[in-house]
């Protein structure tokens, strides 16, 4: 079973044990020493770095069982690095590794320890969304603090310019980590795929209670909730249509190439579920549709200066937007849920990832932004995706945060009668192609 490769994390031999107490002692006292010295941030993170690594040795009443050695190697250099000297790197790209290891490890432990069910490539991919995820809510949770108590973790007296800067370099460090990450332990899990099965007796799953979520009958779709007739989201979605076809002529009348690009797409944009539909026969709700339509069409609004002239217009819409993101990643992955033995991802943890994965894409939204910003000042090109400095990047993660957490909180109890219709059109597509 694939899952069974998750256990390739876990050693029980005398030689992995010695190389890896080795380490973690020195960890601890590397705890101690940043305690002592008033550095609490990074004696916090060590600490808790030393807690994921005794975990498995705890559960199991073994302290021979540990996780490879080389892996907690990973964990280590940062903070050894930074004990010994601050330039001891000449990237952020090394603590991110260390980051993507952690993450790596805490799946793991969440796989091994809880009714949570995954594979090795959901794991790679959980790693990859929380390296970039740690690194927006990072930067995000210092600057909330220089604003409302007046630290300098970011807002050092810099131009918002330069501090943006350093901000999107690190968040193209943990994109390049992530990548890196997930390659290596990628290879790691395909080079070990047949070696001696692990000896170490995990936990067993109780199936029954891992199968009540996908069992019982999925909740009503979400317009119903609201009341939305199937009349009135058509009227909406003609009167969104004829506004952008007014938008698109206002822009070539204006000779404003943003204003009518940004109507031309958002105008297509409205026409996909209905393609798709035909020529896939890929479902969709017609609310969520509209939902995820209003987000590019407000975007598009905003092109006619709204984003200038209308307080909080980009704070909507990035709220808006990162609502749509957080609702697509929890179909699709409820969708897998549903559909395949292999996963199994509760409410509670559905709610972590969630919030992950929108903070993930924010970051990399964040990053086009940036590199689109460059790429107009290099080749003095009409900006179409503008960032105004530190304050700007971070409301803009801080409302991403603020639509993944409405959808977590409450629109996933209305999104399940769409990820059961995915899952059914996955079986049938899988059907198919066994038939062939």
């Amino acid at each position: 079973m694939d899952r069974d490769k998750l256990r390739e994390l876990l050693l029980d031999t005398y030689r992995n044990a010695i190389l890896s107490w080795i380490i973690l002692l020195a960890l601890v006292f590397l705890t101690f020493m940043n305690f002592m010295n008033g550095r609490y941030a990074w004696g916090i993170l060590s600490a808790f770095v030393i807690c994921i690594i005794l975990l498995p040795a705890l559960f199991f009443k073994n302290l021979s069982i540990m996780p490879p050695w080389y892996l907690i190697l990973l964990v280590a250099l940062p903070i050894v690095g930074n004990a010994i000297g601050y330039h001891l790197f000449f990237s952020s790209i090394p603590n991110y590794i260390s980051v993507a290891t952690i993450a790596l490890l805490v799946a793991a432990e969440i796989n091994w320890f809880t009714s949570v069910k995954m594979d090795h490539m959901f794991a790679i991919l959980f790693v990859f969304i929380t390296t970039l995820a740690i690194s927006g809510l990072w930067h995000l949770m210092q600057w909330l603090l220089d604003i409302n108590i007046g630290t300098a973790f970011i807002l050092d007296g810099r131009s918002q310019e330069t501090i943006n800067t350093e901000v999107m370099n690190e968040f193209m460090y943990a994109t390049v980590a992530g990548i890196i990450a997930g390659l290596i332990f990628g290879w790691y899990f395909k080079s070990r795929g047949k070696s001696t099965p692990n000896s170490i007796r995990f936990p067993s799953k109780n199936e029954d209670l891992t199968s009540i979520d996908t069992s019982t009958r999925p909740p009503a779709p979400i317009h119903k909730l609201l009341g939305i007739s199937a009349r009135k989201q058509e009227l909406a979605m003609r009167i969104m249509q004829a506004s952008l076809l007014i938008m698109m002529l206002a822009g070539i009348f204006w000779k404003d190439a943003q204003v009518a690009l940004n109507a031309i797409a958002v105008f297509a944009i409205t026409f996909l579920p209905n393609i798709l539909t035909r020529k896939y026969n890929i479902p969709y709700d017609p609310f969520l549709m509209l939902w995820a339509i209003l987000a590019v069409f407000m975007h598009a609004l905003g092109a006619l200066s709204f984003y200038e002239t209308v307080a909080r217009w980009d704070n909507l819409t990035h709220a808006l937007s990162a609502s749509v993101i957080a609702a697509a990643g929890y179909v699709i992955i409820r969708a897998i849920d549903i559909y395949t033995d292999e996963l199994y991802i509760p409410p509670r943890f559905m709610f972590v990832f969630i919030l992950l994965f929108v903070l993930a894409a924010g970051v990399i939204w964040e990053i086009l932004e940036f590199l689109t910003d460059e790429m107009v000042v290099k080749f003095e090109m009409d900006a179409f995706l503008t960032q105004y400095g530190i304050s700007d990047t971070m409301r803009d993660m801080f409302f991403d945060l603020l639509g993944a957490l409405a959808v977590a909180a409450w629109g996933t109890a209305y999104l399940s009668d769409i990820s059961y219709r995915l899952a059914r059109r996955i079986e049938a597509f899988s059907a198919s192609r066994n038939e062939k």
